[in-house]
C-alpha cells in the first residue's frame, strides 16, 4: 500500500506523518501544537525539499510561537481583534492570549494541546483526524467549543485540511466564529524571485494597525500573476468566488509551484512577507481581520450548530518529476549489481563493434 501513517514520539510531543511512497510526499503534523501542518517534504533520499516553513522541534516552538505563528490555527477570531474588545449579547468584552499594540492577535487554540480521536489508510489516502474542546476558560470568551481537524492526503501531492466548529447542543448562547489558518510555504531561494498569482482584484483596505476600515479597494496587482520581487506584503483580499486554482505560488528556478485548488468558507486570503523573505505566509481566512467588531465574514453558530470550513492544496509541475528523476538516477548508479552489469554490456557491445578486441576477450 503506498499510503502509510506513522506515530511517534519526539522530544516528548507526538508527531504525526502522512507519507506517500509513490510521490514522496511527506506530511508533519504536531497535534499537541494546535495541531499544525510543520512540515511537508517533496521526494526521498538526498535530494529533497521542505515546502513549509515550521519549527525545528518543541523547543524551537515553545521559544518562538508567538514570533511569526507559524503554520498557527486561527479560532475563534483570525489576525487582529482590535484593543482586544468586542460587543456580544450586549456586553463589552475583553480577550485574547496574545496583544501586539494593544490588539489582540490570531485567537485563542494556536498553542492548544490537541487530541488524536483517529487515523486511517487506504489506497487512495491517508489521514489523521484531532480534536479539542475549548472549556470557555479564557477571559472575554466564555463560549464552550468543540474544533476538529482533519488532515489528509492523496495521490498527486493534494492535501486536504479541514476544520469543523461544533456549538454544543447545550450550549446556553450563540457563538461569533471565524477561522483560519497561518501556514509559510518555502520554494528554495527567496521570495523575491517567485511568481504569485491570486484570483482577486478586490483588497481590504487597512489602517496603520492593520485593522480593516470596512472598505474593498481595487487591486489587481497579482490577479495575472508576476514576480514578487522586492513587494512587501501583508495584504487581504476577497477572492473570487468559485476560482480554482484561486492562488498559485511558483518558484521558475526549479519549477516546483504551490496551488491552491478548492477552498470551502474561505473567501478571504491574507499575505504576508517576512522580513528574511525566504518563505511567504499565505493564510485562508473564513473572514476578515477584526470581524468579531466589523463583522466582515462573521459567522454566529446556534446551540447544536457546526460549521466546515477546508482548503485543498497540490505540489505540482514539471521540477518535481525532475526531482523524482534525479534520485532514480543516483539510486540506480549507487547500486553495485548495475555498474557491473553497465561495464560487461559496455565490453559486449566493443566486442561486436571491433573483432580484434573480441579475440582478446576471448
Amino acid at each position: 500500500m503506498a499510503f502509510t501513517v506513522e506515530r511517534r514520539l519526539q522530544e516528548g510531543w507526538e508527531v504525526v506523518e502522512l507519507q506517500d511512497d509513490r510521490s514522496g510526499s511527506c506530511v508533519e503534523i504536531i497535534p499537541w501544537a494546535g495541531a499544525i501542518i510543520n512540515s511537508w517534504k517533496l521526494g526521498k533520499g538526498l535530494q529533497t525539499l521542505d515546502i513549509i516553513d515550521g519549527y525545528s522541534g518543541r523547543r524551537d516552538f515553545e521559544a518562538n510561537v508567538h514570533n511569526g505563528f507559524k503554520s498557527a490555527k486561527l479560532s475563534p477570531f483570525v489576525c487582529r481583534l482590535k484593543n482586544g474588545e468586542y460587543e456580544w449579547e450586549g456586553i463589552i468584552r475583553s480577550t485574547g492570549k496574545f496583544m501586539l499594540n494593544k490588539d489582540a492577535l490570531h485567537g485563542l487554540l494556536y498553542d492548544v494541546p490537541f487530541t488524536i480521536t483517529k487515523d486511517w489508510v487506504n489506497e487512495e489516502e491517508c489521514g489523521v483526524e484531532m480534536k479539542y474542546d475549548y472549556k470557555g476558560d479564557i477571559k472575554g470568551f466564555p463560549f464552550p467549543y468543540t474544533c476538529i481537524v482533519r488532515y489528509t492526503l492523496q495521490a498527486g501531492n493534494l492535501l486536504t485540511i479541514s476544520t469543523v466548529i461544533k456549538n454544543p447542543v447545550d450550549s446556553t448562547s450563540s457563538i461569533p466564529i471565524t477561522d483560519g489558518w497561518h501556514p509559510y510555504f518555502s520554494l528554495g531561494g527567496k521570495a523575491d524571485d517567485w511568481w504569485l498569482k491570486i484570483a482577486s482584484d478586490q483588497m481590504l483596505e487597512y489602517d496603520a494597525s492593520l485593522i480593516p476600515t470596512g472598505k474593498l479597494i481595487t487591486n489587481n496587482d497579482f490577479q495575472a500573476g508576476r514576480l514578487i520581487g522586492n513587494t512587501k506584503l501583508d495584504n487581504g483580499f476577497l477572492l473570487e468566488p468559485g476560482a480554482s486554482p484561486f492562488c498559485i505560488l511558483k518558484n521558475p528556478a526549479n519549477n516546483i509551484s504551490i496551488e491552491f485548488v478548492s477552498a470551502v468558507n474561505y473567501p478571504y486570503l491574507q499575505l504576508y512577507t517576512p522580513d528574511h523573505r525566504k518563505s511567504i505566509a499565505i493564510e485562508n481566512l473564513s473572514s476578515a481581520p477584526d470581524a468579531f467588531n466589523n463583522g466582515m465574514g462573521l459567522l454566529i453558530l446556534q446551540p447544536g450548530e457546526e460549521v466546515c470550513f477546508e482548503v485543498g492544496i497540490r505540489i505540482t509541475d514539471y521540477g518535481l518529476r525532475i526531482l523524482r528523476i534525479n534520485q532514480t538516477k543516483e539510486s540506480v548508479i549507487r547500486n553495485p549489481q548495475f555498474v557491473i552489469l553497465y561495464t560487461l554490456t559496455y565490453f559486449l557491445f566493443l566486442s561486436i563493434q571491433y573483432p580484434t578486441i573480441q579475440q582478446t576477450i576471448i
